[in-house]
């Protein structure tokens, strides 16, 4: 009896672990106690002081449900330290496909027979591309899983670039662009996603600092190497090590890097089936028949009840609205802004470069690429060093509140006030970050000795490399059963006015002068910081209202669906 009790309390445990199963949880809890917003409503006759006492009580029944509460993920230290290095490797590829091809553009049109602005046209295919493929992808992954979305971008970009390596003529060249996009743009959505599938939020920063460092390297590399493939062994080899690159990382993720998607295999305990299984999950499951002889009626109950969760999905196409419904959330609509403003100062620093230190110092395409590199480094540790300290502010608020930090288990966010334990880290290297823009725009007009600028770059991508992992762990943790999907939107917002600012800046350095122009770009982002004050203050009651609304729109499906039955 004892044992049989034992293995039920396991399957609950395991079933609260899924979100699908969790959601309903949370509904007959919402049912059952009235929320803080409801509690603090003007039409609310109870004194504030009561209002305070419930708000305790939560926090103390947060302690005790977080003992009760299954670990957030079963994998072990080696595995997740395979899943962290292989979806940072994977960030990497878009903003790499991106800037490798540069160096090539006179090369290209001289071979194709085609003007520049005609090359040109095909940077812009790939950035439109860029922005629209993670509407699909996203919502692919929270549904179907991360393989499977993995997998599918990746093929399409191998295909892309083996077609690029071979086209003769600009039309291809045009298309396959764009299908190079869409495979590659599609992990940007995905990174985050996995690392909230295996990372409480507790340990989210650095986690995430990591896989920044895969789109802030990209960026600061591949001038360097393109610059290189491209002088010495001709712009095809460009995409052929693209080709090669790309097809080992779809080899080795095909292999060996598991499904972690929350809604297929919870924790990480419940089998994968069909395409989310890889090579050693098939392994393991043809070792496993044999045992399947053996086992009890208990047991066998005990595995086919863990794979409900997979076996009830219904997979469909991928719906991109759902990222567009993200983007006019009040709190996430000005995350997403003041994001955007942030990583276009980031291109506008790096995009004009080249023609700035060949104008100004005189530098042919390889000096300028190792130029690049202070960039990549201060983007790499920044990234870090701000994830770490993002998790020690988590800390610390959590001990000023009274909560006790989970690390295997996770806390339940909804009680917590992440906004304040997220962004009270952002303010100082934002404005140091603002200020090294301000400093890079006077260093380079001044024409100073190289060493100023250099190191004025490697400081903002530090900075400003480390606010981005700021913000896209709060938008992680303000969407944790979407998060693929957040990340599309961030994206979308971010290519789009990254596109425009990147398009207009030469024009801008023309009529303002160096100085003139950078010095509005630092002055630009710190005026609108003041919009993510807003997001501490009024955050935690729009995160209510809106985790109110979906729960009572899940009520009313699961109703229906119960009408449909009977």
């Amino acid at each position: 009896m004892a044992n049989k009790d034992h293995m039920q309390n396991e399957e609950s445990a395991r079933a609260l672990s899924d979100p699908i199963i969790s959601d309903l949880a949370i509904d007959t809890e919402t049912k059952q106690r009235p929320s803080t917003v409801a509690q603090a409503s003007p039409n609310s006759n109870e004194p504030a002081s009561t209002i305070g006492n419930h708000e305790t009580a939560d926090i103390e029944n947060e302690a005790e449900a977080s003992a009760q509460r299954p670990l957030h993920s079963v994998f072990t230290a080696r595995k997740k330290t395979l899943i962290v290095f292989m979806t940072s490797l994977g960030s990497l590829f878009s903003p790499l496909s991106t800037f490798i091809y540069l160096p090539a553009l006179n090369a290209l049109a001289s071979d194709l027979h085609v003007s520049n602005a005609s090359i040109n046209l095909t940077v812009t295919s790939y950035m439109i591309f860029q922005g629209l493929a993670p509407l699909f992808f996203g919502d692919l992954s929270d549904m179907a899983g991360r393989r499977p979305a993995y997998i599918i971008a990746f093929s399409i970009y191998f295909c892309a670039n083996l077609g690029l390596a071979l086209q003769t003529n600009y039309a291809a060249l045009f298309v396959l662009r764009a299908m190079q996009s869409s495979g590659s743009s599609g992990t940007i959505a995905l990174g985050n996603g996995v690392i909230a599938d295996v990372v409480t939020s507790a340990e989210r920063g650095v986690y995430i600092g990591w896989v920044q460092i895969g789109t802030q390297l990209g960026p600061a590399l591949a001038p360097t190497l393109g610059g290189i493939l491209s002088q010495f062994l001709g712009w095809r080899s460009i995409f052929w090590f693209l080709v090669i690159f790309g097809g080992i990382y779809l080899a080795v993720y095909f292999i060996f890097v598991p499904e972690t998607a929350r809604n297929v295999v919870g924790d990480g305990s419940i089998p994968p089936e069909g395409w989310n299984k890889n090579l050693v999950n098939i392994l393991q499951i043809q070792e496993s028949k044999a045992k399947r002889l053996t086992e009890t009626g208990l047991q066998e109950e005990t595995r086919i009840s863990r794979k409900k969760p997979s076996d009830t999905r219904k997979l469909r196409f991928p719906n991109p609205l759902k990222t567009l419904r993200i983007v006019v959330e009040k709190d996430i609509s000005i995350m997403l802004f003041f994001s955007a403003l942030m990583i276009s100062g980031f291109y506008c620093l790096i995009v004009p470069f080249p023609s700035i230190l060949k104008e100004n110092y005189g530098y042919n395409e390889l000096q300028i690429g190792l130029c690049y590199l202070p960039f990549s480094v201060g983007s790499a540790t920044g990234g870090v060093c701000c994830g770490r300290m993002l998790d020690y502010n988590y800390r610390r608020v959590a001990r000023q509140i009274g909560v006790s930090v989970d690390r295997k288990r996770g806390n339940d966010l909804r009680h917590f006030p992440i906004e304040r334990a997220r962004l009270q880290v952002f303010w100082y290297p934002m404005y140091l970050g603002s200020a090294c823009i301000v400093a890079w725009g006077w260093a380079l007009q001044a024409r100073t000795s190289l060493a100023a600028p250099l190191i004025v770059l490697f400081f903002a991508g530090f900075f400003l490399s480390g606010c981005m992992s700021i913000l896209m762990a709060l938008l992680v943790d303000l969407y944790p059963q979407h998060p693929a999907t957040a990340m599309a939107a961030s994206n979308i917002t971010r290519c789009c006015m990254g596109a425009v600012f990147t398009a207009v800046i030469q024009y801008m350095i023309d009529a303002m002068g160096l100085g003139w122009c950078y010095t509005f770009f630092g002055l630009m982002t710190i005026a609108f910081s003041p919009c993510l004050w807003v997001v501490m203050k009024w955050g935690p009651r729009w995160r209510e209202a809106r985790f109110l609304r979906e729960a009572n729109k899940a009520e009313a499906k699961q109703n229906n669906e119960r009408d449909e039955k009977k």
